[in-house]
């Protein structure tokens, strides 16, 4: 009787196992031409082939696996995994959203990079790897859109983690025109150089004619003559950028931007002539380098 009973059990286990397999492939059908009909609609900008997709029918969360991404203009790259945890499908211009985009590769070409492919490639690179990280939310009776963290980790780069708020926009109109009007409320930016920015210094050294390490006393002497002006003129956030600007120049390692403006500030006012010191005075931008030790 017990031999009967666990044959039994047996062939209700693979039965089940069975139901589920053909349940997930069904799944993976029905998700793969959901994702074919999203992007179908976008086909005269980008055509994207993928290898697989699932729809979490739970969570409602979305993943979508080897991505090949052409647009319309020539540029590609290929991702490894697209995963979309929450996002709003209510709105045109959704009002949250988090996901995150892993193993992005972007060949370093013209036609990905424009001039810039020549100076990527001249400091090693043949293609930029990275991931990308976004969580974002929007209130419509606040008017208030927080960003709390866009990240970027580029192997062999930097890495990137962002956050921050704006206030009066308007995501009830069409297009761009919502952020007319947009106010600065706080930000700041965590910048981790991986080995970039001394790549940088070496290129721009080369195309002068002259060693790394001379360039870097050339541009530190010009930040102290900046420091030196924005202490005359009794400006403390400008002397305090170029301080710690020289800190990272000296030794990359982290640089921590911070805005913090007295009162909502309107972004507009970056494109009506103010001078690039008068701006951090006015947003209360506050940096200091070499934050955390490097890792």
């Amino acid at each position: 009787m017990s031999g009967k009973f666990f044959l039994k059990s047996i062939l209700v286990l693979a039965l089940l196992a069975a139901v589920a397999a053909g349940g997930y492939f069904k799944l993976e059908e029905f998700s793969a031409a959901k994702v074919r009909e999203a992007v179908d609609r976008h086909a005269d900008l980008v055509r994207v082939d993928f290898e697989r997709a699932l729809i979490n029918p739970f969570d409602k969360s979305l993943h979508v696996w080897n991505m090949d991404c052409r647009f319309a203009t020539g540029a590609g790259c290929t991702v490894r995994k697209l995963e979309v945890e929450s996002f709003d499908r209510d709105h045109s211009l959704p009002r949250f959203f988090r996901g995150r985009v892993q193993g992005v590769s972007v060949p370093v070409e013209f036609v990905n990079l424009g001039t810039l492919a020549r100076d990527f490639r001249k400091m090693g690179y043949e293609k930029l790897d990275f991931d990308l990280f976004a969580d974002y939310s929007y209130e419509d009776e606040t008017k208030r859109l927080s960003v709390k963290s866009i990240n970027f980790d580029g192997a062999d780069l930097c890495r990137v983690s962002a956050g921050f708020s704006l206030g009066d926009v308007n995501l009830q109109g069409a297009g761009i025109s919502g952020f007319i009007g947009t106010s600065m409320l706080d930000g700041s930016l965590v910048w981790q150089d991986l080995s970039f920015t001394e790549k940088v210094v070496a290129l721009s050294a080369a195309s002068e004619g002259v060693g790394a390490e001379v360039y870097r006393e050339k541009m530190l002497e010009s930040l102290q003559l900046e420091m030196q002006e924005a202490r005359s003129l009794g400006n403390g956030y400008a002397e305090n950028f170029y301080a710690e600007l020289m800190k990272f120049l000296e030794k990359p390692g982290r640089l921590v931007v911070r805005a913090d403006p007295a009162e909502p500030v309107p972004l507009i006012y970056m494109f009506m002539g103010r001078s690039f010191e008068e701006l951090l005075d006015l947003y209360g931008i506050t940096v200091e380098a070499n934050f955390y030790s490097r890792k």
